[in-house]
């Protein structure tokens, strides 16, 4: 009895925290998107659409019949604070923020991480930071283009998102902020103003000087071999 009642206790106290991140978010002009939830009894990840058949992490929205994953998911996007609070009462979705429209995310081993996080604290351009499983995100703001660059790197724009804590990840692993983001004093006018985030181009030039060449990429899922920094999209499950 005791053990379910304090399990309930954590649900109730985890399920408030999405909340009140999607909120926040939204608050600071983000879109939101409700992902998939992380079920420990069935070990993979659910969401309330109808005949899903994902297993992986992937956004709670029917993906566009006319475009690729991930393309196009600001367009589900709960932007009201209101209504991003009414839909997470509904279920304990994570929270994802679909980059390329407020954001983008430099994606990279957490080795690699550490010493890219030295340096641009270093140059006082050292954003929000998340870490989960093995790899660090440094968000940045949104544009650019990619240079060539090798190594264990991937860079997350427009059709991909990015998964913010404390969310939980495969393993039921709950995402960090290792660097919170620290919002950005609004304009005359202006009632949202966001997150203060970096030049994407500046991060990834910082990386140049550290990174360390590796076999293969990781996306929102994982995947393939990278040779050069690439704009990331997820894939479904």
């Amino acid at each position: 009895m005791l053990a379910a009642r304090a399990r309930g206790v954590i649900t109730s106290r985890y399920r408030r925290a999405l909340a009140r991140t999607a909120v926040n978010a939204a608050e600071a002009g983000l879109p939101v998107v409700p992902g998939a939830w992380w079920s420990a009894a069935d070990r993979r990840f659910r969401c309330d659409l109808a005949d899903c058949g994902r297993t992986g992490p992937h956004p709670a929205v029917r993906p566009s019949s006319t475009s690729g994953p991930g393309t196009g998911l600001a367009e589900h996007a709960v932007r009201p604070p209101e209504a991003v609070a009414a839909r997470w009462r509904r279920q304990p979705y994570t929270v994802l923020v679909p980059t390329g429209e407020s954001c983008d995310v430099v994606d990279v081993p957490a080795a690699l991480g550490r010493s890219l996080a030295v340096r641009l604290d270093a140059r006082s351009a050292l954003g929000p930071v998340i870490a989960a499983g093995p790899r660090w995100f440094f968000l940045t703001a949104p544009g650019g283009r990619l240079p060539a660059l090798g190594g264990d790197v991937l860079v997350h724009g427009r059709g991909s998102w990015i998964m913010l804590p404390p969310s939980l990840g495969p393993g039921g692993e709950a995402a960090k902020w290792l660097v919170r983001p620290a919002g950005r004093a609004p304009e005359p006018g202006v009632v949202r103003a966001g997150w203060v985030l970096p030049a994407r181009d500046e991060v990834i030039r910082a990386i140049t000087p550290v990174v360390v060449p590796g076999p293969r990429g990781f996306g929102p899922r994982g995947a393939g071999p990278v040779a050069a920094v690439r704009q990331a999209s997820p894939t479904p499950a």
